[in-house]
């Protein structure tokens, strides 16, 4: 199993540049930055600040977007970052998540758009041009083919990501039942596409919180679970997955979910864990557990085709911790740092 994190330059550049450091020299394989302009710093500075700081891992984008982002601008700095990483870049492409927010807009990119913003970026880091709302772009002066991957846990869009990605990165909890459902639409999809199934890449991500006591590593990601239960249930596809007897907790969550209060033991919190929906939450999108827990839900979602599980980092009470104790659950070449290195602290939210 390859680990991987989401790691990203909010108000702290010195913790970004640690944070980067520390992974790298633990053994992750692939170290990701999302493209959330409301919360932390512009992604391409974010992605060529991390590349002075790592040698070995690979670097994502986790995930930009083509409502922000022109595809030939895109392709321009991916190729850069290839540049400047020596190859080790991979594209990572959603429909619009938190960059939403920062836009203003309450619906993200469509379907269709992600396919052709995806089409025309592959074209251009091909070295070839685009038609893009209404012109012919122009060949880049240096491109090179990177691979790309789509974000998705809705049914098409999953599909889609059979049909045209090089891999898809899926959100994956505690339930390996939700993510091997996932899998099984991603692959039925490359099938019918003529592609070979094995060749698409499986990532998932996760709040990852691994502690000796189980109360403690659900308190530091509760803000996380909280937004989980608030928002993410709400498409037809999620509802058809909750048990009967929680849809009124779940409605309830909906209805009162404040999402300006992402604050550890806030009044999200607090409804989550008093309508019974930590469990539920973590199953849909946490890792929740101590480090042989945690080493054992691992090779679960090897065994049914993960290649590789990111642990989302922004916002984490104890991003340098976790780092340390998922690689150790991990097996990563390199627990031995966790010791060594300066310590670095994530922002205070109580």
């Amino acid at each position: 199993m390859r680990l991987g994190a989401i790691i990203e330059w909010t108000e702290d550049l010195p913790a970004f540049r640690g944070l980067m450091r520390l992974a790298d020299e633990l053994g992750y394989d692939v170290l990701g930055v999302g493209d959330s302009p409301f919360r932390a710093q512009e992604l391409f500075v974010s992605m060529a600040t991390a590349a002075q700081e790592v040698r070995n891992a690979t670097l994502a984008t986790t995930v930009t977007t083509p409502i922000i982002r022109h595809p030939t601008i895109t392709a321009c700095g991916v190729s850069s970052l290839h540049e400047l990483t020596g190859g080790r870049v991979v594209l990572g492409v959603g429909n619009g998540g938190s960059a939403m927010r920062a836009l203003g807009r309450t619906k993200g990119s469509t379907r269709q758009e992600v396919r052709e913003f995806v089409t025309a970026v592959r074209a251009i880091l091909n070295g070839g041009s685009a038609y893009v709302d209404g012109y012919h772009t122009e060949p880049l002066g240096r491109s090179y083919a990177v691979p790309i991957f789509i974000a998705a846990d809705h049914p098409k869009s999953l599909q889609q990501a059979g049909e045209i990605a090089d891999g898809v990165i899926m959100a994956v909890g505690m339930s390996v039942e939700h993510v091997e459902e996932k899998i099984a639409i991603v692959r039925a999809a490359a099938t019918e596409a003529g592609r070979d199934p094995d060749a698409i890449d499986i990532w998932g991500f996760t709040f990852a919180s691994i502690e000796d006591d189980r109360a403690q590593a659900i308190a530091a990601i509760g803000p996380s679970l909280a937004s989980i239960a608030g928002w993410r249930l709400r498409p037809a596809h999620m509802r058809a997955k909750l048990p009967p007897a929680l849809l009124g907790a779940v409605e309830e969550m909906e209805r009162r979910y404040d999402p300006s209060d992402f604050v550890v033991g806030g009044k999200n919190v607090r409804l989550l864990e008093r309508l019974g929906l930590v469990d539920l939450a973590a199953g849909i999108g946490a890792t929740v557990g101590d480090v042989a827990e945690t080493e054992a839900h691992l090779k679960r979602l090897e065994a049914i085709g993960v290649s590789c599980v990111l642990a989302t980092l922004p916002s984490h009470l104890d991003p340098a911790g976790t780092l340390r104790r998922f690689a150790r659950a991990g097996a990563l070449r390199a627990p031995a740092v966790a010791e060594s290195s300066a310590d670095v602290r994530g922002p205070t939210l109580a």
